[in-house]
């Protein structure tokens, strides 16, 4: 399974993923460029920036809606 079915399993369960998550969740280190794939081949993602402790901005993906479940 590459990095992508990874990330599109996850997004489908309904986890909320930043770069960080999807480095220790998944080993995925580009998790921009993946979502930029999964966004090429139609599915629905958000981004959104988010504010951490630290004071740096980070996106932030989810899905968005339902899909069945493959």
């Amino acid at each position: 399974m590459n990095q992508r079915d990874l990330l599109l399993q996850a997004f489908r369960r309904g986890e909320e993923l930043t770069p960080l998550d999807s480095l220790s969740r998944y080993g995925v280190m580009a998790l921009s460029q993946r979502v930029g794939e999964l966004k090429r081949e139609g599915v629905p993602i958000h981004t959104e920036m988010v504010d951490l402790p630290s004071g740096k901005r980070v996106a932030k993906y989810r899905l968005v809606g339902q899909m069945e479940l493959v």
